[in-house]
């Protein structure tokens, strides 16, 4: 009879319940959405071991039978199906009414059952639950035994002989039930039957799936392997295309490079043409100048022979005039040195006149009062003494003196001294000039007695004048030991009232210090440094690291600890022993990295400094012999006046603010055989030998307008930078160097490193032609 009501629930619409020994419980419901899961059964488990999974509600899907949700239900619990007690609520159950009914409903339940959707309903064993099922309702051999009856037979319609003997029932009555029992057996052993023959549709069904999938996987696959093959196909179409595209694009650029290369060899052509007739052009240019240069050197020859004769004796003449002159200056600046310092002393001998007359004038009116108080003492006295025998002096006797040549050089110059004359001064002057600066027979201070009070004056003046000092100092340093004291005390006053603020300040950022570290870090709570103030201003201002000393992302601190502590040694100390080997690994590849960086920055720096070198490197552009002339090349005469001189000049134009005297010297530098090599060098000494000493990167950075030509072969730079002078440097025949204006075979000094000032100071006039 159990078997039979587990059974007739089976196609049912409603919900069910169930629990378990192990105390779980649930529901059992159909699906009512129309998705994947459409047509099965849904159960809720809810219980320990679903807690202990940290979930609250395990949900599992199954067929649309009893047998199979407790199977499931069974498995995902670990217990036998027997022991899952099924029961319905308490709505009441619509059950289908026949058993066609059932059939159709469940032939349609498995039509829609999908064995990919659900890994537990693929693994569920249909045979299992069937013959747990059937164990449940044994079979009926002892008749006499009590058996369970079905929900549709009340318990109180029975009653048992031993309990009322007097309603029993006749034997009729009692077949006509035992027949109808075994009608209701004979039913459930059909539906049963029919069980079975669904689950064995259910596999059937199962297997032709099974099947269908791998020849879907199969087909996916034959599909893959055609669409691989289609984008292949495609591709190479692609590349074929692209190919023949590619190749007329080349076919139309070479007939393009064959029209080019004609006009490239027509243009050639006209350009050999031309250069040919530039060239006999040239030539007849340079015999027409050089028969006129020839006439012109036989003209002027004659000339420079007469010059020479005239130019020398000149020469002569002004290197007499110009020692006479420099002699003369000399005399003459001593003169005017000697005069203005003998000035100075008349001025300075004045005023020590005047200091010296006022004081003889105030000495003197103290001796006439001393005189006459003397005269009278001595005429109140003149009846009691006797006459003298010899003239006596009356007053104070008055020493006077005069300058006199026989003075030892030691009395002159301390009456220099005592006129007021600097002692240096008087140790580069001899005697004759001490008496002629002094004068002989001008009144000599030193022998006078006012000299005595003088210097006795001055003694004591000095003397009170070291007391007033002294005074003057005791007094400043009292006034400035007051004023420490002052200031001391202020100070102590604003110290104390500053660390009552700070007290106060640190009690009401008490309650920030809510953060709990390790005890490896600090012992007491912290506080985020950024919320705290320190004097009235951050505390990150003000503050440093207590672990590193590091003053940036300090993110940490105890107030009462007065401890701060970085982010970077915030993560150091709470780091476990595996973390910090990980760090320390990562900061030896960082370090690893950065030094290869490092290496690899300073390797292009010195290919950079290599090449920047190398491109003012004058020996990457410029032969040796061009850089250091040799002395055949120094020589205005070494190459007879066959080659190409090199000449500079430098001076001041006529800028209407600089003196002009008229065009800059010309001077020469070198001779080369070629103008090719003549040119090198008036670039050379140009640009890397200028006269203002910049190298030539420098030169060319200032952006300075250098002004470049060329006549017939031969380059002519000029550049005058603002408020400058002119440096020109350029390269004519040796023949033409003798007629330019104020052209000197002498050579200059800017390639002369070693001795520059030396050479530059020695320099006289320059000899012209």
């Amino acid at each position: 009879p159990s078997v039979g009501y587990s059974l007739k629930n089976t196609c049912t619409m409603n919900e069910y319940k169930f629990v378990t020994p192990c105390r779980h419980e649930g529901t059992i419901k159909p699906v009512k959405s129309a998705g994947k899961h459409a047509g099965k059964w849904f159960c809720r488990v809810k219980g320990p071991k679903v807690d202990a999974l940290g979930m609250n509600v395990k949900t599992m899907y199954s067929a649309p039978f009893i047998g199979a949700a407790k199977a499931s239900i069974a498995k995902f619990l670990c217990i036998t199906v027997a022991t899952v007690e099924v029961t319905a609520s308490a709505s009441g159950a619509q059950v289908m009414s026949t058993p066609i009914a059932q059939q159709k409903a469940a032939s349609k339940s498995a039509n829609e059952f999908d064995t990919g959707d659900d890994d537990e309903l693929a693994n569920f064993d249909l045979d299992a639950a069937i013959s747990s099922a059937t164990k449940q309702s044994p079979p009926n051999k002892d008749h006499g035994r009590k058996q369970a009856l079905p929900p549709q037979y009340p318990m109180s319609n029975y009653k048992s002989s031993t309990q009322d003997a007097t309603c029993s029932k006749d034997s009729g009555d009692l077949r006509k039930e035992l027949e109808n029992l075994r009608r209701e057996k004979d039913r459930f052993n059909r539906e049963v039957g029919l069980v079975k023959q669904e689950a064995e549709h259910i596999r059937q069904e199962n297997e032709r799936m099974t099947k269908d999938t791998e020849e879907a996987k199969e087909e996916k696959a034959r599909l893959k392997g055609q669409i691989r093959a289609i984008r292949e196909e495609h591709e190479q179409r692609r590349d074929e295309a692209e190919k023949e595209k590619h190749e007329a694009e080349i076919e139309e650029l070479h007939v393009e490079r064959s029209k080019l290369k004609g006009q490239i060899r027509a243009l050639q052509e006209q350009r050999n043409e031309l250069k040919s007739d530039v060239k006999s052009a040239v030539q007849k240019n340079e015999d027409a100048t050089k028969e006129k240069y020839e006439k012109e050197l036989k003209e002027l020859g004659t000339e420079k022979s007469k010059l020479k004769g005239q130019i020398r004796a000149l020469q002569e003449q002004c290197d007499q005039l110009k020692s006479d002159v420099q002699s003369a200056t000399q005399k003459k600046d001593c003169a005017e040195k000697e005069s203005r310092a003998a000035l100075v002393k008349k001025e300075e001998y004045e005023k020590e006149a005047k200091t010296v007359k006022k004081a003889l004038e105030s000495h003197r009116v103290e001796l006439d009062g001393l005189a006459k108080k003397q005269d009278a003492a001595s005429k109140a006295t003149l009846g009691e003494s006797q006459p003298p025998t010899k003239k006596q002096k009356i007053g104070k006797q008055v020493k006077v003196g005069t300058v006199v040549k026989s003075m030892k050089v030691a009395e002159l110059k301390e009456e220099a001294v005592a006129r007021g004359i600097d002692v240096k001064e008087l140790t580069r002057i001899n005697k004759d000039s001490l008496l002629e600066m002094l004068v002989v027979g001008s009144p000599c201070i030193i022998k006078t007695d006012a000299w005595d009070e003088v210097v006795s004056l001055r003694k004591t003046f000095a003397e009170e004048r070291q007391k007033a000092e002294q005074l003057e100092r005791k007094r400043q340093e009292e006034i400035y030991r007051k004023k420490e004291q002052k200031w001391r005390e202020q100070e102590k006053k604003r110290q104390e009232q500053r660390e009552k603020d700070r007290a106060e300040e640190i009690s009401k950022q008490g309650e920030f210090h809510s953060l709990s570290v390790p005890k490896k870090v600090h012992g007491c709570k912290l506080a985020f440094t950024k919320d705290l103030l320190f004097h009235g201003t951050p505390r990150s201002y003000n503050t440093q690291c207590t672990e590193c000393g590091s003053r940036f992302n300090i993110e940490y601190t105890c107030e009462g600890c007065d401890y701060d502590i970085c982010n970077e040694c915030f993560k150091q100390k709470t780091m476990t022993a595996s973390e910090k080997k990980a760090d320390a690994k990562r900061k030896a590849a960082e370090e690893k990295e950065r030094q290869k960086a490092a290496a690899e920055r300073r390797r292009l720096q010195e290919e950079e400094d290599e090449k920047h070198r190398k491109k003012w490197d004058p020996k990457t552009h410029f032969a040796e012999n061009i850089i250091s002339p040799s002395d055949k090349n120094k020589d205005p005469d070494g190459n007879k006046s066959k080659g190409f001189t090199v000449w500079c000049s430098d001076g001041y134009g006529n800028d209407g603010w600089h003196s002009y005297e008229g065009s800059s010297t010309k001077e020469f530098d070198t001779t080369y055989a070629t103008k090719k090599e003549a040119n090198e060098r008036a670039r050379y000494l140009f640009q890397w030998k200028n006269p203002w000493g910049l190298g030539a990167e420098e030169f060319e950075n200032h952006a300075y307008e250098v002004d470049k030509s060329t006549k017939e072969g031969m380059v002519t730079y000029v550049v005058t930078p603002d408020d400058s002078t002119t440096w020109s440097v350029g390269v004519v025949p040796d023949a033409a160097f003798a007629y330019l204006d104020n052209a000197t075979r002498s050579r200059h000094y800017y390639d002369r490193e070693d001795d520059y000032e030396a050479t530059a100071g020695s320099l006289g006039i320059y000899h012209c032609f």
